[in-house]
This record gives structure tokens, sequence and C-alpha cells, in this order.
């Protein structure tokens, strides 16, 4: 069987040769960009021809003369610099020295003239062409539409580069607030002169900056921040002509609610602080205290207030300040929610029931669990305190992790010593892990090298002290190799040889992970517990408590039950006779306001042993 030559594959391959030649493709560059630009087509295509296969008798076959198409564009057609064929009425005129004519694009609608026309040559072309190589039309259309395309969006950049230099683009970020009309600052600025104007000789103090907060609709309890901003603890009280002052240079530059409570607490600082540290909320809980309702029956006992006070603050840092820095930034107040439980307070008379920050039998619980451990009673404990903490729960090794540094930081922190603060924050993450605070606690506690990461070797270290202790205790121990495939199946990392901060925070099941290596009550319990209890309810209505909020309400009952029946053994029969039932309820009326919602096993510690009094201005952290 003899064979045949194909055509069509044969000039497809010329084509493409010549296609991917410098010359033709740098040629071809030149023309597109004078046609996007509308400039004269003053580069015509160099002339070259490529190697042929030739006849027998040594002269090349006139039907296999590849030659490059030339570009000498007439004056009544602008052919396409890409065809490979020319029409036989213009095939020679290279040869004849035919005259260039320069032709210059003025505009986009000549430019797809220009276009429309070669189209109609090309399919000329193509009906001539058909029998040699009919595939060559799908080429040609299809360099022509990328021609066509890039010329459109060239020109629409062009068009949007002229725009984009006259139009005025209006400030959209404003990090401390959108301003507000200035018209507005000083309708407010009236209102406040009215009510200083109601005011003995225009002087306001602490006690009636409750109605002036209101009037500037601010949330009750910033009338400290404004009394302190005004001037107020220097002169003892503060005039209409100090507040405009402090008005107007704090509210002309922070606009939303975070800037301006950072603002307010910092005014007066001598270094122009953008942050809150721990002594700025002092004065700010400290009139939370002497003035909510919630809190009435502490002013008979004000060696507590120090406590309470330290509390809520160490609860605000633990919460707020995700950094870990003891400063608290404008964006982190922005993303807490703290601003808003402060303005809840004010609708809220029972202070218990704002859970976050402000419990008063939250601060009952930690301060009692404090009391238990803290034997000499100077507001310190150290490592052998902790571990009595839960009949001894918490394994050792991370005890050790605890005291090394690895979470207790900050100026005030002895070595070897936890504060009072310090102990809020481990017990607010020993038994709530799955708040991002708590996962952050635990992991600077495992991360034994300070990698970033918890590797095997790192959960072996923890998990031999879990094995000795259940084989201690005659409990059947589970081995390190079966726990390391349970934990990875739980936290599914994406690496399967060590967990990331980011595993921990995207696992549902944290605290079970924690509590596997460090708490070994928890462990078991975890092991013996139904799996679907761990569930939540997803499609109800009300909220879910806290682990932590379900931990102090337990513990709250069992003090007070506790506290109960220490009254009763102290009880003396002195005579017969039983009181009326009034005096009972009264009794059990002040009782329960007073004796029972304050710590009763610490009354002996009088204001000269707190070491977190208020005239130090250290906290402990």
């Amino acid at each position: 069987m003899a064979l045949k030559p194909v055509l069509k594959l044969k000039v497809d391959e010329l084509f493409l040769r010549w296609l991917s030649e410098p010359e033709t493709q740098n040629s071809l560059k030149e023309n597109l960009r004078q046609l996007t630009h509308g400039e004269a087509l003053t580069t015509p295509l160099s002339h070259y021809s490529l190697a042929s296969p030739r006849s027998s008798s040594g002269k090349q076959s006139p039907r296999l003369r590849p030659t490059s198409p030339p570009f000498s564009p007439p004056t009544s057609k602008l052919p396409s610099p890409r065809s490979p064929r020319r029409p036989l009425s213009t095939k020679n005129n290279h040869r004849n020295g035919g005259t260039k004519t320069n032709l210059t694009v003025q505009t986009g609608k000549d430019v797809k003239e220009i276009i429309k026309k070669d189209n109609e040559l090309i399919k000329e072309r193509d009906k001539e062409n058909k029998e040699l190589s009919p595939s060559l039309t799908t080429a040609t259309s299809t360099i022509t539409t990328v021609t066509v395309t890039d010329t459109s969006k060239d020109t629409k950049r062009h068009d949007a580069g002229k725009t984009l230099q006259n139009v005025n683009i209006p400030k959209f970020y404003y990090p401390y607030g959108k301003p507000i009309n200035k018209e507005e600052t000083e309708k407010i600025l009236d209102k406040v002169s009215k009510e200083f104007s109601k005011l003995e000789g225009g002087k306001a103090f602490l006690h009636n900056f409750g109605p002036i907060t209101k009037v500037v609709n601010l949330p009750l309890y910033w009338k400290s921040l404004l009394y302190t901003a005004s001037g107020g603890n220097k002169n003892g009280y503060v005039t209409f002509q100090m507040f405009a002052a402090m008005w107007r240079k704090v509210f002309s530059v922070c606009h939303d609610a975070a800037s301006r409570f950072v603002k307010l607490l910092t005014v007066h600082s001598p270094q122009g602080r953008d942050y809150v540290d721990e002594s700025d909320l002092i004065p700010l809980v400290q009139d939370i205290v002497e003035t909510h309702p919630g809190l009435t029956f502490l002013q008979e006992a004000p060696e507590f207030h120090s406590r309470y006070v330290n509390t809520v603050i160490a609860r605000i840092l633990y919460c707020v300040n995700r950094s870990w820095s003891g400063k608290i930034t404008v964006a982190e107040l922005r993303k807490s929610n703290f601003l808003s439980t402060l303005s809840l307070l004010e609708e809220e008379d029972d202070i218990n029931q704002v859970m976050d920050f402000f419990s008063y039998e939250h601060f009952y619980v930690i301060y009692c669990k404090f009391w238990e451990l803290d034997k000499d009673h100077d507001l310190l404990i150290d490592k052998h305190d902790l571990a009595r903490h839960n009949d001894h729960a918490v394994n050792s090794r991370t005890i050790e992790r605890i005291f090394s540094g690895a979470v207790i930081k900050g100026k005030n922190a002895l070595e070897g010593k936890m504060s009072y603060p310090q102990f809020v924050c481990f017990l607010l993450s020993e038994e709530d892990k799955r708040n991002p605070t708590s996962v952050e606690y635990w992991f600077r506690v495992m991360d034994l090298d300070g990698d970033g990461v918890i590797s095997m070797y790192e959960m072996e270290y923890f998990y031999e002290e879990q094995m000795q202790k259940m084989e201690a205790l005659g409990i059947e121990k589970l081995p390190f190799e079966d726990c390391l495939c349970q934990m990875l199946d739980l936290v599914r990392p994406k690496d399967q040889e060590r967990i990331t901060l980011a595993d921990l925070k995207n696992c549902k099941m944290t605290h079970i992970f924690f509590d596997t290596f460090i708490n070994l009550d928890k462990f078991l319990d975890h092991e013996q517990r139904d799996p679907f209890s761990n569930m939540r309810d997803v499609d109800s209505d009300i909220p879910e408590p806290s682990d932590w909020e379900r931990y102090a309400a337990e513990e709250y009952e069992l003090l007070v039950a506790e506290e109960g029946a220490n009254d009763q053994e102290e009880v003396h029969y002195e005579d017969d006779f039983e009181p009326d039932e009034d005096e009972i309820v009264n009794e059990e009326n002040k009782s329960s306001a007073v004796t029972e919602r304050v710590p009763q096993n610490s009354r002996a510690l009088s204001q000269e042993d707190d070491i977190y009094d208020f005239s130090t201005d250290s906290l402990g952290y």
C-alpha cells in the first residue's frame, strides 16, 4: 500500500513553525500594541521563508510554498497579519515594490471597523484554502478572537485608568469610629450645662454624675470614668467648664464606645497610652461595688471589697486580653462582650444574673477555693498548696509547668508563688477547658519546648504520670499507644505527627483532650460517661450554661450548705422560749444578706493583711 502525504498536517506544521518564530511574534505584538493605542502601523512583518521539501528536480513545489505572509496593507483593505496565505490578486505585491500605507487608528470605533473588514477578508481566504488546509480556518479565527478580546480589555483598562484619576475616594477607615457632627456635640453640651445648673454652686460630685451620664447617652456605670477624666479625683468636684473641656478633647477624637472607654481611662496618662491595664479598672469596679443594688450587703464587709475587685479585674483580663500582655487594647475591647455586660448592670439588679465578670456567687466560689489552699493566709500559694486542689486531681508535672513561668507572668510575679489573681486564671481554665483562653492556657502548659506544637513526646510525658496514678489505684491503665490513637481521632489534626493550637480550637471536644493528660479524675469520668451526654441541644432557644457556670453553681450550693451547717453547730440554747415567727424571718433575711454570702472562714483577716489594698496600686499580676 503506497503512502500518501497528508497535506493538512504538513500545512499545520509549517504554520506553527512560522508562528513560533521570534521575529513573527515580536512583529505581531508590536502591531497589536499599535492597534490598541491607536498608532500608525509602521512596523510591517519581516519577509522570510522556512525550509521546505523540494521535488526531485530541485525546484520547490508550487503547492507547498510555506513562505511567511507579507504585510503590505493596500489602501482599500487591511488584511490580517496572521493569515497563512494571501489572496490571488495580491499574492505577489511584495515583489513589485507596492506602496506601503500608514494607517492611523483614531478611536475604538475605527479599530472595530478594521477588525470587521479583517474578518470578512479571512472568510474569503478560507473559501480559497478550504481544499488545502481546512484546519487553518479554526486557527485563524482563534487568533483573531484573542486579538479582539485583548484589544477590548486593554481599551477598558485604559478608559478605567482615566476615570480613576478623576475620582475622589472618600475616607472609609476610622480607627476610632466614624466622626459625628459638631452640632450634635454642642447640643449634648447644652443638655449637660442644664444639669450642672441644677447643682449647688455648679459643682458635681461623683454621686451627681448618674444623671449627667444618662444625658450624654452613655451607660450608667461610665459615671466614674467621666468624673475621673474631668479631673474630679484631683479637685474633689467637677464644673461644667471642666467637663466641656474633657468632652471636646476626648469625644472629638474617639467616636465609638471602645475607643472612648480606653481614652477616658487614660486621658491623664503622661505617656498617652492607647491601652488599659489592671490599675485603670480599679475605680470603675470599686464604684460598682459601692453603688450597685445587688452588692449593698457588702457595705457591712468592706474588707472584702478589694477581694471582689481583684476577682472581677482578673476575669476581665482573662477574657478580654487575648494577647496575654496585661494590656487591653481598643481592638480587643471591640471583640469582647465586656462593654455590653457593663451596660447590662444598669438593667439587672441581681448581680448574680450577670454571669460574665461580675457575679458575686462566682467570686464567692473562687475566693473560698483559694482560702482552702492558702494555709498561712498571705494571699500567696506555692506548688504544694496548689497540688491539694480538688484532692490532688491535677498531676504534679502539670503543676511544675504552671510554676515554671509558662502561664504565670508579669512584673509582680514571684518565683515559686501564685498570687490570687493568677489562681483565678487557673481555676477558670481548669473548670472550663472549652473557653478559648483556657485552650491557650493548657496549650502553653503542654508545649514543653515552646515550638508552637504538642508532639507525641510531650503527650507521652504527661500521660506517664496518669498511668502511674491508675496503676497505684488499681485501675486498668490504657497503653499510651491506644490513648494516642484515640486523641488523634478526637482532634483530627492536619499533621498526624503533631497537634497545633488551631487544631485544638477547631475541635469541639478539646476538654477531653486536656483532661486526658492533666486531670485524672475528669479523665476517668469521661471514660465512664455516656458519650451522648456531652451532646448539646443545638435547636434549643435557651443558651446552654458554660462548664464554668455549672461548676460555680454546684460549688456555691455546697459551700452555702456547709456554712449553714457550721452555723447550726454554734447555736446556744440559753432559754426554753421559742422566738416569734416575725423575729425568725428578720434574722433569716439578715443572715442571707450578709452572713451567708460573705465567706465566714476568712473573717479574721484584717485590712492590714490585704496585700492587694488599693493604696499600693498593685493587683499581683
